[in-house]
């Protein structure tokens, strides 16, 4: 579910990207009723990742190549269309979000409008007609609109006749409402020059937006612990990202009162940062999560209580204390994820925490399992079961207990040895570690909150004298459509649960 996520972030901001302004009039067709805005200065975008020819867009070799190999994904797909949009690429361009008749709304310059009519056309399968007054197009729940020089791409929150979602493209094109930039909070966040990317949300903007979108219902059913950060009494959330020659700087700020719910919740149950835990993360992992967690406290969590309650209904592995086990955790509790080589759509999963008694739950786990029939082999410390085409290893290593299910004879290093990483990891409260590898350059990404409040990312290179913004587009681009974590249909019974449901019926005895 990240992966999607992860994807369709991409394509929001590609979608902006798109496009571009006479600045100031596309800025103030961004109602003050917004529950969120996204600025972005196309023009240093594309000429830092080499993708300017003049006033004419390119696409370079090196990201040609993957587009075309990912032909599935929309954010390729848009990719392609771009050099035929005939887009102005000379000023920023917007994203904002509203509750009303549209979700999303991207808004654009022309340089030169029929193209655009003709590459949309195609690509949509549609054509424009005239309605309000404006030339549209409606296909599905988008509404393209080109007035004079102005790309309107509207999402609509329901299905609706053609024309009241013309209608309110046009009181928007009109600028008749009062501008977000009547906001000066918002305002300074917009124009933010240090950055080529600005958003704001609204806090309570952000849950309705959520809510209408069938991967969050999804996600928050299957990890009901997101819920701290999309169902609290956050005020808004602000994010900057600074694109330079050497990497990608993220700095997002979450806005927030130190007596809110959010901060107090927080406040109970993070614990210390720590790279310890790396010692047990194969450094060959895709993704690696950690949340810095005190055990007693996490659990007591209404979030955890209903994953505890959904975990205890599975048959025979249901049985085991899984409370008892997370009240142990003394800090970060960390999952390492990787495609499985071997099978499409599975993926190999590493397991990692600080424990206050890790011999103990081993032992818990190794009672249960004698329990059910499936008596482990005991080899250099680790206990191993076989588990369909992996292996499955329980162990400790300097205090971190340890969950490994690989498909392969592990020989690479840890991520612990990953200098870059292991700074991170020991000053991220809750974050993420992701990397791609493309030809002989690797990409690297990494979010993290160092404090409840503020939080930080990065994107770089293992090629130090590349160029950040190019890779960062060829690692978005190969992102496969079916990334997830578990069933790649996305039907229910994929995932960690189907893991679970089924890990005792296919354990078996290494003698």
């Amino acid at each position: 579910m990240m992966m999607k996520w992860m994807k369709y972030l991409a394509v929001a901001l590609l979608l902006s990207l798109l496009t571009g302004c006479t600045g100031d009039n596309l800025e103030k067709m961004v109602p003050a009723d917004a529950t969120g805005v996204v600025s972005i200065d196309v023009p240093r975008i594309l000429k830092n990742a080499g993708m300017l020819d003049d006033d004419r867009i390119v696409i370079p070799p090196s990201l040609r190549e993957v587009v075309d190999n990912n032909d599935t994904s929309p954010l390729c797909v848009m990719l392609s269309d771009l050099p035929q949009m005939g887009l102005d690429v000379d000023n920023k361009a917007y994203a904002f979000f509203t509750t009303k008749t549209f979700g999303r709304v991207v808004l654009a310059m022309l340089t030169d409008p029929d193209k655009a009519r003709k590459t949309l056309s195609i690509r949509v399968g549609g054509d424009f007609e005239k309605v309000e007054g404006l030339d549209c197009m409606y296909v599905g729940d988008n509404l393209y609109v080109v007035d004079g020089k102005v790309l309107l791409i509207g999402t609509v929150n329901k299905a609706m006749e053609i024309s009241r979602a013309a209608k309110a493209a046009k009181g928007i094109l009109s600028m008749t409402a009062t501008s977000i930039t009547e906001n000066k909070d918002v305002k300074e966040v917009l124009h933010n020059h240090d950055a080529e990317i600005n958003a704001w949300m609204q806090g309570k903007g952000l849950k309705a937006i959520l809510n209408k979108s069938e991967v969050y219902r999804e996600l928050s059913q299957k990890m009901p612990l997101i819920g701290i950060f999309t169902e609290s009494d956050i005020d808004a959330v602000t994010c900057a990202i600074d694109i330079e020659d050497d990497g990608v700087e993220m700095n997002t700020k979450i806005h927030a009162a130190d007596n809110s719910e959010y901060a107090q919740l927080l406040n109970s149950v993070l614990a210390k940062p720590s790279d310890e835990v790396l010692k047990a993360i194969p450094n060959s992992m895709d993704y690696i999560f950690t949340m810095c967690v005190k055990g007693d406290s996490f659990i007591k969590l209404k979030q955890i209580q209903q994953l505890l309650g959904m975990f205890g209904k599975l048959p025979y592995i249901g049985r085991i204390d899984l409370a008892s086990i997370l009240a142990t955790v003394d800090g970060p509790f960390t999952i390492g994820l990787a495609r499985d080589p071997h099978l499409e759509g599975e993926w190999n999963v590493v397991i990692a925490t600080r424990s206050n008694n890790p011999d103990g739950v081993v032992k818990q786990i190794s009672t249960f399992a004698n329990s059910m029939g499936q008596a482990p082999e005991l080899y250099e410390g680790e206990y191993i079961y076989q588990y369909d085409n992996k292996m499955i290893r329980i162990g400790v290593i300097d205090g971190i207990l340890y969950f490994k299910m690989l498909d392969y004879e592990q020989t690479e290093g840890y991520a612990y040895e990953m200098k870059s990483v292991r700074d991170f990891f020991d000053s991220a409260l809750i974050g993420v570690f992701a990397q791609t590898h493309n030809d002989s350059v690797n990409g690297y990404f990494d979010f993290g909150l160092e404090d409840i409040f503020n939080g930080k990312g990065h994107f770089y290179t293992s090629e130090p004298k590349g160029n950040a913004t190019l890779e960062l587009l060829r690692s978005l681009c190969s992102i496969k459509t079916g990334d997830s974590f578990g069933n790649e249909d996305g039907d229910d019974d994929g995932g960690v649960s189907s893991f679970m449901t089924g890990a005792i019926d296919k354990l078996q005895p290494m003698y």
